[in-house]
């Protein structure tokens, strides 16, 4: 199996950074669901299930899991999207034009999901994220938190506020029907018309 795509076939980088992604993107979203039902005392659902008992000294800890995780999925999209423009994406299985056009505006709209989650994410924090090998910094201490400000004549705060409401709506209404809608495509694709939509993206 080549690295690089071909018309028929996606390759091994591709597929590296498919599923990479994957996984990153659906354990984010457990820690931070995990967070806000179980663990912390503000949110956490009452009564509390499975005998957990919500810690508010664990939620940033927890929380750090998924901002690394967030922060990962937008670093991974850039090279996979240099990638794709480089080498192009594997031919439509046939189907009508609709279909087509469907599926290229939904794998953009995913690609553009991976970047602007992570992005509006990092723009709420308010404080340096030690990881232990290295430390991010608070973006509102940044030059590009600056230079957004400046253009939009917000204040520190709202700034974080835009970026807050654009990130929540993101990942409660956008994005996991985007990705059920992608999943369930790949779905009927390989179960009731098997045809190489999903076997593509699998090792040979």
């Amino acid at each position: 199996m080549a690295w690089r795509n071909t018309i028929d076939a996606w390759g091994r980088a591709s597929m590296l950074f498919h599923w990479a992604t994957a996984a990153a993107f659906i354990t984010a979203y457990v820690v931070v669901y995990y967070v806000i039902w179980f663990v912390d005392p503000q949110t956490s659902i009452k009564p509390a299930l499975f005998g957990t008992v919500p810690d508010a000294d664990r939620v940033v800890p927890l929380l750090n899991i998924h901002w690394v995780l967030g922060l990962g999925i937008g670093f991974l999209t850039l090279p996979r999207l240099a990638w794709r423009l480089a080498f192009g994406a594997p031919r439509h299985v046939p189907g009508s034009r609709l279909e087509h056009r469907s599926a290229d505006v939904a794998h953009w709209a995913l690609y553009a999901i991976l970047l602007l989650m992570p992005l509006s994410g990092y723009m709420t924090t308010y404080d340096p994220t030690d990881f232990g090998l290295f430390v991010v910094p608070a973006c509102r201490d940044t030059a590009f938190a600056g230079w957004i400000r400046g253009v939009f004549g917000l204040s520190v705060t709202g700034l974080e506020d835009v970026a807050w409401a654009v990130h929540s709506f993101i990942g409660a209404w956008l994005a996991w029907p985007l990705v059920l809608v992608h999943v369930s495509a790949a779905l009927v694709h390989h179960f009731v018309r098997k045809d190489a939509v999903l076997r593509r993206m699998l090792p040979q």
